[in-house]
């Protein structure tokens, strides 16, 4: 039987006990920035392999995925703090009632998704698709599916021609070299792969840039940069001296992306001039969310329709501190 000094001691040493493991968790600042396992993440992989995100007092862990798109829904759900996405999804997910920031692009811009054909000996894309109804796998609800629709669009190319068949950029590889499917529309790099598979036997299709070629953005929890406005600028600070190591350092940059994406270092080499990596934001983001918003409304994509100023998502002022604007 315990003594009332005794009882005394205990409930103050379990008092002492809770509050010291509440500030343990409390002080918890581990960061989850889920993002899409290709070279349009390589700002984040970088800035985690040198180091920069620990130089800025944050602890950063990275959670790949396939598709933009599944980052996100991560991120959505609370599994992940941040995400790196298209700018598709994120149009589609603030569309729908979600409530987040856009800190910056991981990219200025890309040119990384063509539309890849079993070559049939026809010159242009327009003639390829009118000659017999095709098969087209994309991703639906990415950026992919957008650029398939300005493909169609830009070379004037019916709808009907062209059934669209919804896959995972790993699955999309085996069903055109299988010749399951004639065409892909997918980002890199998934095209030179399947291009590499099929050597000689494939034609690539493009749109000009100016008409659509995706862009990447991190998507950061709004509750969480509103109460660490000086985390959020200090992760952007860790973007901006990746951004520089990366123009410095190409080679090692490289590297570092394919061991992260666990692609071989020929393939991202190949594919890397299809990238400007740049954190920044650029006029051409709102263009295109702008853009989007209207093709998601005509498509029947977004049931229930919130205001469209895309500009509110945006931290410019967080960015600006970063860069010292």
């Amino acid at each position: 039987m315990l003594s009332l000094f005794e009882k005394s001691i205990l409930v103050l040493f379990i008092a002492f006990f809770l509050l010291f493991s509440g500030c343990i968790q409390t002080s918890k600042s581990e960061i989850t920035i889920g993002l899409q396992n290709t070279p349009s993440s390589a700002i984040v992989l970088v800035a985690a392999e040198k180091g920069f995100f620990a130089q800025n007092g944050l602890d950063v862990k990275l959670e790949d995925f396939t598709a933009g798109k599944f980052a996100l829904q991560a991120f959505l759900s609370g599994s992940v703090d941040l995400a790196v996405a298209g700018d598709v999804p994120i149009v589609l997910a603030t569309m729908q009632g979600n409530d987040f920031y856009v800190l910056v692009q991981t990219v200025e811009s890309t040119q990384e998704n063509p539309v890849i054909v079993l070559d049939d000996f026809i010159e242009g894309p327009k003639e390829y698709f009118l000659k017999t109804k095709r098969k087209l796998t994309t991703s639906i609800g990415g950026t992919p599916e957008f650029y398939t629709y300005n493909f169609l669009k830009y070379y004037e190319i019916p709808e009907d021609q062209v059934e669209i068949i919804a896959q995972k950029p790993e699955e999309m590889v085996a069903a055109f070299v299988a010749s399951s499917v004639d065409a892909m529309s997918i980002f890199e790099p998934y095209p030179t792969l399947s291009e590499d598979l099929l050597p000689g036997k494939t034609k690539r299709f493009e749109i000009p840039s100016k008409v659509y070629s995706p862009l990447y953005v991190l998507a950061a929890n709004k509750v969480w940069v509103d109460k660490n406005p000086e985390k959020a600028v200090d992760l952007l600070n860790a973007l901006v001296l990746a951004e520089k190591f990366i123009e410095k350092n190409p080679a090692e940059s490289q590297k570092i992306v394919a061991q992260k994406t666990k692609f071989s270092e020929e393939l991202i080499r190949s594919i890397w001039s299809q990238y400007t990596i740049k954190a920044v934001i650029t006029e051409r983001l709102l263009e295109y969310w702008n853009a989007e918003a209207v093709w998601a409304i005509e498509t029947g994509k977004v049931n229930e329709i919130v205001p469209l100023d895309f500009e509110i998502l945006l931290r410019k002022d967080l960015l600006n501190q970063a860069r010292g604007d």
